[in-house]
């Protein structure tokens, strides 16, 4: 059996047993900017319209769902490490987000959201006068 079929123990699974539904967390990154937040989170394999990214009651959620592979009728699985199934992940977003405004694109597996501060939480210059 070659290297690409064995576990990292060094045992090999063979007819891996078929997957229990799980629910995965994407891993996530969050940058700040003066303007935006911009949160970055990894969900290989999901399709763009697979993809449900809503805001309720002060909470951002990301959900995807990601397909089983079609292996064809003569294949057998040897090792099974790949996440299929639900993704999930929740953030509370505080007043500074305008949640009306957050923006999604995915691609190449990568789901980015900006989410716009608000007005108020925005930093801006004031004016010094002198009389």
């Amino acid at each position: 059996m070659t290297a690409c079929c064995q576990t990292t123990n060094g045992q090999t699974t063979e007819n891996a047993p078929a997957r229990e539904a799980r629910t995965y967390r994407p891993a996530v990154d969050v940058l700040e900017t003066a303007d935006n937040l911009t949160l970055v989170a990894d969900v290989p394999g999901a399709r763009a319209e697979s993809i449900d990214v809503r805001v309720e009651e002060g909470i951002l959620t990301i959900r995807a769902e990601v397909p089983q592979r079609d292996t064809g009728a003569n294949a057998q699985w040897r090792l099974r490490e790949y996440g299929v199934g639900a993704w999930e992940r929740s953030f509370r977003l505080g007043d500074d987000v305008d949640s009306s405004r957050i923006d999604a694109a995915y691609r190449d597996g990568v789901l980015t959201l900006t989410l716009p501060k608000a007005e108020h939480a925005r930093p801006r210059k004031i004016e010094v006068r002198s009389n």
